[in-house]
């Protein structure tokens, strides 16, 4: 079994190397052979060259350096489609996903092509960060299908899923959620598993800032839109076709 493994990283100085070493310790025993991408963002900090020393001690670990910054959505695209393996995850720099529980989800891909791991708590969220979960997961049931407990945290795709789906957000918060979404309108079978989430200890957070909220926000209802137009089109397509 292989598996690519997606790390988008901006600023991490303080969890970079903590991160890839743990990533390493969790995949060697779960995976014949494996790779974990880092995609630096356009860093400001040292974690460019600290993400260049970790490859040139590791043959495991490659890096990405975008250039311009691109935002985290884009980044994890980034790293999925430069993938060299068979299944696809990705997960951020302050590791809130241990790659020890991949022993959780790898046995529903018997019956599933992507695998959601949904949260069991949100450790560390603010009232702030628990309310902006919550609208989000409202918006996202009343506006699409499949109705999942969690969209934002990680998700396991066979590579062959991913590199069929026509992703076009590139907003942090709404880029996994349209996969999910994508993926259930082509039948791709997708299994939730319930997984432990571990709160930032070191550095800052980004994804609940406003500005990254009212980015996907607007993703979403574009994508919204798209989809409406495109179902309602459908019907005439297929009358001018008879």
């Amino acid at each position: 079994m292989e598996i690519s493994v997606i790390f988008p990283a901006y600023n991490e100085e303080q969890n970079i190397q903590a991160a890839m070493l743990r990533a390493r310790d969790a995949l060697r025993p779960l995976f014949d052979r494996f790779e974990i991408i880092i995609v630096d963002d356009a860093s400001q900090d040292r974690t460019p060259q600290i993400a260049d020393a970790l490859a040139a001690e590791y043959p495991e670990i490659r890096v990405i350096h975008n250039k311009p910054n691109k935002g985290q959505g884009e980044s994890i695209l980034i790293g999925f489609r430069a993938a060299r393996h068979s299944l696809l995850i990705h997960n951020a720099m302050d590791y809130p996903f241990d790659l020890k529980d991949l022993r959780l989800m790898l046995p529903a891909l018997a019956e599933a092509d992507v695998v959601v791991a949904a949260r069991v708590r949100r450790a560390g969220y603010t009232l702030y960060r628990k309310l902006t979960s919550v609208v989000n997961i409202a918006l996202l049931h009343l506006l699409f299908e499949p109705k999942l407990r969690d969209y934002n945290f990680v998700q396991l795709y066979r590579k062959t899923v991913f590199d069929s789906l026509p992703v076009q957000s590139r907003g942090p918060a709404f880029v996994t959620p349209e996969m999910l979404i994508r993926a259930h309108d082509m039948g791709y079978r997708i299994k939730e598993v319930e997984i432990e989430y571990h709160a930032r200890e070191r550095g800052e957070a980004t994804a609940g800032k406003p500005l990254v909220i009212l980015r996907s926000l607007r993703d979403m209802l574009a994508f919204w839109l798209q989809r409406r137009r495109e179902r309602s089109a459908a019907p005439v397509a297929k009358e001018e076709r008879a």
